[in-house]
């Protein structure tokens, strides 16, 4: 198992080349030190481009299972050592912005976030967060919100979730998944802005 995880975790730099026709990208959230749900989705999704982690993972970043994920730090991690939000951009042009959350209190919703993020110098095409363990996913003005839900806890009446993201030449295709079978509880669709490049007005 290690040498699979190095292997996915190879792939898995904050700026590389792809295959042009789509991207996938999955993302997980608040495990909050479970490791079965971690581990099932390494396994299932070996083809994918890259793994995000939300945070509240408890678990080291050193650890062989943490590996193949970039993580930032949730409100529970409080001795690993991971990085409070990362800007990853990828290759077909985006930013992605990823952040727990708590420090910009989504539990009552995401205008905070969306806040932090028009004032960045380029502005994320993709916001990703945790920390309510509580799935969304919606569009606000062209920026892509994720919120993939508890892959151990969940808040929302689902099973235990986490996203898959798809960035092709047209649009952003996401699915909600349960982990206990990789089957789609959610799926949607938003159009893809080719304005990658935004930056703050003057």
């Amino acid at each position: 198992m290690k040498n699979s995880f190095e292997k996915i975790f190879n792939l898995n730099t904050t700026e590389k080349t792809v295959r042009e026709e789509a991207l996938e990208i999955i993302i997980v959230s608040d495990n909050h030190s479970e490791k079965n749900g971690l581990v099932k989705v390494l396994a299932h999704h070996t083809s994918a481009d890259y793994f995000l982690h939300c945070g509240d993972s408890n678990l080291e970043a050193d650890l062989d299972l943490m590996r193949p994920f970039i993580t930032v730090r949730g409100n529970t991690d409080f001795w690993q050592d991971y990085p409070n939000d990362e800007k990853i951009k990828l290759a077909t042009g985006e930013q992605i912005w990823m952040t727990h959350g708590h420090r910009f209190s989504v539990n009552g919703g995401t205008d905070k976030l969306l806040m932090k993020a028009k004032k960045m110098s380029r502005i994320p095409a993709i916001i990703l967060y945790g920390h309510t363990h509580k799935v969304d996913v919606n569009m606000q003005e062209d920026i892509l919100i994720i919120n993939p839900g508890s892959i151990a806890l969940p808040r929302d009446g689902y099973r235990c979730t986490y996203a898959r993201l798809r960035i092709t030449p047209g649009c952003y295709e996401v699915q909600i998944l349960d982990i206990s079978d990789h089957v789609p509880i959610k799926e949607f669709q938003f159009p893809r802005s080719h304005d990658h490049e935004r930056q703050v007005p003057l």
